[in-house]
């Protein structure tokens, strides 16, 4: 049900000690999926909040019903066909988001690529309950989806039509999902004469102007204990997107597995639990956060210069911080002792 949420990420400006700003910001959400979605607006936006939310749930309904990735869809329709091989009709709504991704998966070195739809179930993540109780797959049945391994490149598209040229490619866009819709829904906004708006996707944040007259200040999850990590201001049209492992995940054996595959592999990521980047691209902020923990600590420097990053935070297993030079003095952090890695020209230290 649609309510009125007490917000604790990200933090509304005055949540951190301020005073309320008059006339107030209001926030109201809805859960789809298990999913809060929390919009904030001020009272004096030229459209009620909601009326405005009404337009945000339609979208992502919207949207999510073409690319679910397991319930009946245009995607799942498609992915049933794909290994054929054969010519296939291209339904219209499904091209913006191949076109994009196949354009994301060049740019992150195939870090990120939703075409590892079968990884993705193969690891048991297909579903309403991901966390569940279970064995990891047998390493055979991995290795024979990575023979050759899925990419988008392996799509061709001609005019209406699109075939795979791999038989294993299957198509999962969950990982940008919330960064393609934030950036259709900021778009509608902005004709709609709302140009101050926070978008919360659960936890992932798309900030247009600001706060009445001060920026937005948004808090980033503390992947090893609930509240924030570190809160910081945003600049208008700024998105700030957080990939972490514990989100989904399953344990075995005293190993824990998670959600975000590793295209590369065909493993779950491993050695970094977050990846936070910021730009004002919604849809790179979202695959990129992705791509980064995918790519593990060793590789994500390297990768963050590759994709043109400028403001990320990384998150190591052992609890180390890593952030960019123009992302770490914006942030402050709730320990105020905690030590800050560099990373700089594309390497660590």
């Amino acid at each position: 049900k649609r309510r009125d949420f007490l917000k604790l990420l990200p933090l509304a400006p005055w949540a951190v000690g301020c005073s309320p700003p008059t006339p107030r910001i209001q926030t109201q959400g809805f859960l789809l999926y298990g999913m809060l979605i929390q919009l904030s607006l001020s009272e004096r936006a030229p459209q009620s909040i909601e009326s405005a939310l009404a337009e945000v749930e339609q979208l992502f309904k919207q949207e999510y019903a073409i690319i679910h990735p397991w319930q009946d869809s245009p995607l799942t329709r498609l992915n049933a066909r794909l290994p054929s091989g054969d010519w296939i009709d291209l339904d219209p709504a499904l091209r913006p988001w191949i076109e994009r991704a196949q354009a994301l998966e060049k740019l992150s070195d195939a870090y990120f690529s939703p075409a590892a739809g079968s990884l993705v179930k193969l690891w048991g993540f297909h579903s309403s309950q991901p966390n569940q109780e279970r064995s990891p797959p047998a390493p055979s049945a991995i290795d024979a989806l990575m023979q050759p391994p899925p990419r988008m490149s392996d799509l061709e598209i001609d005019g209406e039509r699109i075939r795979s040229v791999n038989p294993h490619v299957q198509l999962d866009f969950n990982a940008i999902a919330e960064g393609f819709v934030a950036q259709k829904i900021m778009t509608q906004f902005k004709s709609n004469g709302i140009h101050d708006a926070l978008l919360d996707t659960g936890g992932d944040i798309y900030a247009l102007g600001q706060a009445e007259t001060r920026p937005w200040r948004v808090a980033i999850q503390n992947p090893f204990a609930e509240g924030a990590l570190a809160t910081l201001d945003v600049a208008p049209s700024s998105a700030v997107f957080t990939s972490g492992s514990y989100r989904k995940q399953f344990t075995y054996q005293g190993t824990r597995y998670s959600h975000v595959i590793n295209p590369r592999t065909g493993w779950p990521s491993q050695g970094l639990v977050s990846a936070t980047v910021i730009t004002t691209d919604t849809l790179l902020a979202d695959a990129a956060a992705t791509a980064l923990l995918a790519a593990g600590m060793s590789n994500a420097p390297q990768l963050a210069a590759r994709m043109g990053l400028h403001e990320v935070l990384l998150v190591d297993a052992h609890g180390n911080l890593h952030a960019s030079p123009a992302l770490a003095p914006r942030l402050k952090f709730m320990n105020s002792a905690q030590k800050i890695h560099s990373i700089l020209n594309g390497g660590a230290s």
